[in-house]
């Protein structure tokens, strides 16, 4: 495992604009909010964690370093570069006895999730998600072309930003080094990915979240000997699509066992539809992307470069963001199939 969930955990790394993140006193790690600075920080206390979770911690923030850089590693605290290109990274990590303090830029307008549950969770139009998920393939393409796999991509692991590409990756626990052998050889040997809450509790009721299975690609889920590849990632890629279409997570309420049997038996991902009686189905250039991203073969599953050309994506790529008038995005007509 990357380590140990219990204890640390890359959950909150969608940061939300609400000021009411709680933490418990018992865990290792705690969140604090700054609002009117613009800030909220993540605090691990070592002391709490074992030699395993200090040593992929430790592993893990040298590798968000070489990644994308400036990030200024402190011991006080100045704050670094607020470049931040297509993935979100921490403005500054602060060591002070035996605590860790990563701090982060508060998004402007939340994670795709903050934005699903301003809606009442009933599901954006499809124009909206084309415009989300055409900037969020951008920076998956730009990481797949590094040589990383995200491995975690949810809707709250997408952050909505004003500026371009305006959409950044986030809930960078699981990303790990994928050296270049070609795009149909699947490796064995990656750290693995390890299957715990993540820390994911809802704080209301109205909330509603699935087991982080529920987005993996079945071969993750197997991690047999044949291994996996860059389909992994577009696959999760694809159950985003229809969580932010149908304002429900993939697999909702189903028990992690469930959840795997559903992906081993190689079962139809969820629908691409909406519950509401007067909403339109999902044009035939959606789903051709859908169905394109979640086959099961990983070998069937288009490349990042390849979906960028898709007429779905270029559609989204045209459209502007506009984040605060959703609706304004139900009079956009997507393109033929």
């Amino acid at each position: 495992m990357l380590w140990e969930e219990r204890f640390i955990t890359a959950a909150l790394d969608s940061p939300v604009e609400e000021t009411h993140v709680s933490s418990d006193p018992s865990d290792a790690v705690s969140y604090a909010t700054d609002p009117q600075r613009g800030f909220w920080s993540k605090t691990v206390n070592l002391e709490l964690c074992d030699r395993s979770s200090l040593s992929s911690l430790l592993s893990n923030i040298n590798f968000i370093r070489k990644l994308v850089s400036p990030i200024n590693v402190s011991t006080n605290e100045q704050s670094s570069s607020e470049k931040t290109q297509f993935i979100s990274l921490p403005l500054s990590i602060k060591l002070d006895q035996c605590s860790l303090t990563l701090s982060y830029r508060l998004s402007s307008h939340g994670s795709a999730f903050d934005l699903l549950r301003r809606c009442g969770l009933s599901g954006l139009p499809e124009a909206a998600v084309a415009v989300i998920l055409s900037r969020a393939l951008l920076g998956l393409d730009r990481l797949h072309s590094i040589g990383v796999l995200h491995r975690n991509l949810c809707a709250k692991h997408l952050l909505l930003t004003d500026f371009q590409p305006n959409v950044l990756l986030c809930g960078l626990g699981s990303i790990c080094q994928f050296p270049p052998r070609g795009f149909d050889v699947g490796r064995n040997d990656l750290p693995p990915v390890y299957t715990s809450w993540r820390g994911w509790n809802v704080q209301s009721s109205a909330d509603a979240y699935s087991h982080p299975l529920a987005w993996y690609a079945p071969e993750v889920v197997v991690q047999d000997f044949i291994g996996y590849s860059w389909p992994a990632d577009i696959y999760s890629f694809g159950l985003v699509m229809a969580e932010l279409y149908t304002g429900q997570p993939p697999y909702l309420d189903l028990k992690p066992t469930e959840i795997m049997v559903e992906k081993l038996c190689e079962h139809v991902p969820p629908d691409l539809k909406q519950t509401g009686l007067t909403s339109p189905p999902p044009s035939k250039a959606m789903l051709q992307v859908y169905n394109a991203c979640t086959q099961y073969n990983a070998k069937n599953r288009p490349t990042t470069k390849s979906l960028l050309q898709t007429p779905w994506i270029q559609w989204g790529l045209g459209l502007k963001p506009d984040y605060d008038h959703l609706e304004n995005y139900s009079e956009q007509s997507p393109p033929n199939a």
